[in-house]
């Protein structure tokens, strides 16, 4: 079968959406007129009857592929195996690329031409376009006559330029299997090599493969989850460092910043990574390499909430999430204050997004371009509030992208639920499957239950317990019946799901569920019920405790160091800790490795886990008159209220959430900081014991459901 560069191109771009495509839209990604596009699309749909699949066209809505999922992934397979003829300019931008980012010598044009097969002057117009893209990156491009073209900058860039390019090309879910099946095809003799197969030799895929296998050893022992696209992004990484460390290139880190990276627990990781990529490679992985694995670990957190306290890094993130909630809520007024689980979500994604941004690690988003059209207001006002909220922190358009999916995800979730039950699937489990399961309980509202999983997730998954998989991605290793649409679900794709579950023999499952339902109360193993009491009680000596010994002191002393010692040496005289001068100085190192003020109030957090204290403690000290302190912004604030939490060094897991919760009730609201500023003891204790009920409740629920 022959299949010309743009019917190629055509047939990638309807594939890889269930989304209709405009043919302005089309035109523009292939650079074409759109009258070339509805020549094109003649043939590629005599292509598409041949797999069984047809072309939807709607007037003033455009085009989409139709036809089962089956047909759809051989076609895809099919384009992957064609034999090449001719390139898009698109496929010849990204070949010299290739090229470029892999050698370490100029490139004559003629060489480049000959290889396109092209004529000089074609290659001299794609380097244009080359040139531009590389200087988005940092880099340069040498073009001199006689010399050639190269690429001029550092390695570290030059990598992530090189990591850049296949994530642009290729999701997540793509990834690895066509590494796989490039792995075992075998030469057919093909007249030019695809841009998608020079693409992925970028990196060698036996390397990547055991590169894989390592990663994923180690990840297993990391304290946190790593989002998916992330995980690709390191195994990339690690594969190009591999590569380019046997060819003697070598990557320089800032010492101060190395230095810096030994401090954090991930740097352990990092080193272990190395160990095995040295013993696996017969390589040898100096320091600076391990600083640059141990960036793409911390960039790669995927944390819960519950880590506020275990950080002291990760709350000023949840105090910047407050704060931005507040923004949009004050200008939608949609009740967003309250929403833990927009919170939640939040701060797994900025903590590791601020870090990226600011060891210049950009992150793609394939979504960008239909989040802003979609929605472009909401848009709008979220690169606002960053650009105030974040005024030191240059945050990309494709981040600001993924927060709108979580405030979409926000506004769009307040719908009734009923009783079915629907795994949605994404590449990392949240973002896209959020903004999913919101449009889902819209289109949807019988669906009582929506659980978001990452595509790696899925194979722990019970699948029997849900009436529909859902997915925003190919599923190529899931046998089972599943839909694919897109995040923001059509009303076709809607129709689609209601047709599955109305078909889909739901009554056997609906009675399982009922069952289920039915002994929630009850539990199949004395074990199971021992686990519940034990959490029980462990949540209930955490908060007695904390409300037992809350007070609200007043002082006129305006030396910080003198009232903690005061406060420290009263909780030591009732008992609650020991070596109240060692507390002190944990507490004021603290500080000098991490601003304690709040920014945009007069409060300041005080807190630190140690040995000698006994329980968990919540005190407030207010001063007479107001202290400057510098925020967790870099800027200053007069503290005139000093928070302070302390727990044991080896507090229990209860200890740490309820102690969190309350570091993420002082910032929930306006009234909540006004509440801590200025109330009396009796009534932030009223306030605090009804709130930490509340809490207690719904994680014990959540326990009992599990």
């Amino acid at each position: 079968m022959f299949i010309s560069a743009r019917e190629r191109r055509i047939l990638q771009l309807l594939l890889d959406s269930s989304e209709f495509f405009t043919v302005k839209g089309i035109a523009e990604e292939l650079e074409v007129s759109e009258r070339t596009v509805h020549r094109d699309l003649a043939g590629v749909e005599d292509i598409l009857a041949e797999y069984e699949l047809k072309l939807i066209k709607k007037a003033g809505v455009g085009v989409q592929i139709d036809g089962e999922e089956s047909k759809r992934s051989e076609l895809i397979t099919t384009i992957f195996d064609l034999q090449i003829t001719e390139y898009t300019q698109q496929e010849r931008e990204t070949l010299i690329l290739c090229k470029l980012l892999e050698s370490a010598d100029p490139i004559k044009l003629v060489g480049l031409a000959n290889d396109l097969r092209v004529t000089v002057a074609t290659v001299s117009n794609d380097l244009n376009k080359v040139e531009e893209w590389l200087h988005n990156l940092q880099l340069s491009l040498i073009r001199r006559r006689g010399y050639g073209v190269q690429v001029e900058g550092t390695e570290a860039l030059k990598r992530h330029a090189m990591s850049t390019l296949l994530a642009t090309e290729f999701n997540d879910s793509d990834f690895f299997t066509l590494i796989k099946q490039s792995i075992q095809k075998k030469s057919q003799g093909t007249l030019l090599e695809s841009a998608s197969e020079r693409l992925l030799g970028l990196v060698d895929r036996d390397k990547l493969l055991k590169v894989e296998k390592i990663v994923d050893e180690v990840n297993g022992e990391l304290p946190y989850m790593i989002a998916d696209s992330a995980y690709i992004g390191l195994i990339v990484h690690l594969t190009l460092a591999v590569e380019r460390i046997q060819k003697g290139e070598k990557i320089e880190i800032d010492d101060d910043h190395l230095s810096t990276l030994k401090s954090t627990k991930e740097f352990h990781f990092g080193r272990l990574i190395a160990t095995k990529l040295e013993s696996s490679f017969r390589i040898i992985i100096p320091e600076a390499e391990i600083g640059y694995i141990t960036m793409h670990i911390r960039g790669a957190k995927l944390r819960n909430t519950s880590d506020y306290f275990l950080e002291e890094t990760n709350y000023p993130i949840v105090v910047k999430a407050r704060e931005l909630i507040r923004y949009v809520d004050d200008r939608m007024h949609a009740g967003l204050e309250s929403n833990e689980s927009l919170l939640e979500g939040l701060v797994t994604h900025l903590g590791p997004a601020t870090h990226r941004i600011r060891q210049n690690m950009n992150i793609h988003n394939p979504l960008l371009y239909k989040i802003k059209e979609d929605y472009a207001d909401l848009f709008d006002l979220l690169d606002d509030a960053i650009k105030e909220i974040f005024p030191n922190v240059p945050i990309p358009e494709e981040e600001v992208g993924f927060l709108v999916l979580h405030f979409g995800s926000a506004l769009e979730g307040r719908y009734e639920k009923r009783d079915v039950s629907i795994l949605a699937v994404c590449s990392s489990g949240i973002g896209t499957s959020k903004m999913l399961a919101s449009r889902l309980q819209q289109e949807l509202p019988e669906i009582n239950l929506i659980k978001s999983a990452s595509l790696f997730d899925l194979e722990d998954e019970d699948k029997e317990n849900y009436d529909l998989i859902v997915s925003t991605i190919p599923l190529p290793d899931y046998e089972g019946q599943y839909i694919r649409v897109d995040p923001f679900l059509t009303k076709e794709e809607a129709l689609r799901i209601r047709g599955a579950i109305q078909t889909n023999s739901l009554t056997k499952k609906r009675k399982v569920l009922v069952e289920k339902q039915e002994v929630t109360s009850s539990y199949s193993t004395k074990n199971q019920a021992m686990s519940w009491f034990t959490k029980a009680e462990l949540y209930s000596k955490a908060a007695s405790s904390i409300l037992k010994g809350f007070r609200v002191v007043e002082t006129s002393n305006s030396n910080v160091e003198t009232l903690l010692e005061q406060e420290c040496k009263r909780l030591e005289t009732d008992g609650i800790l020991s070596h109240s001068s060692h507390i002190v100085t944990a507490l004021l190192e603290r500080e000098e490795r991490s601003a304690i003020g709040i920014p945009g109030t007069s409060l300041a957090l005080f807190h630190t886990r140690a040995s000698g204290i006994t329980t968990p403690v919540f005190t407030i000290v207010r001063l007479i008159e107001p202290i400057k302190r510098k925020a967790m912004d870099d800027s200053f604030i007069e503290m005139d209220t000093i928070l302070l939490q302390l727990a044991a060094e080896e507090s229990s897991s209860e200890d740490i959430e309820v102690m969190s919760f309350i570091s993420s009730l002082i910032i929930e609201s306006k009234q909540s900081i006004a509440l801590f500023s200025e109330s009396d003891q009796e009534t932030i204790e009223v306030y605090l014991a009804n709130k930490i009920k509340n809490y207690v409740e719904k994680q014990l629920q959540i326990k009992g459901d599990d």
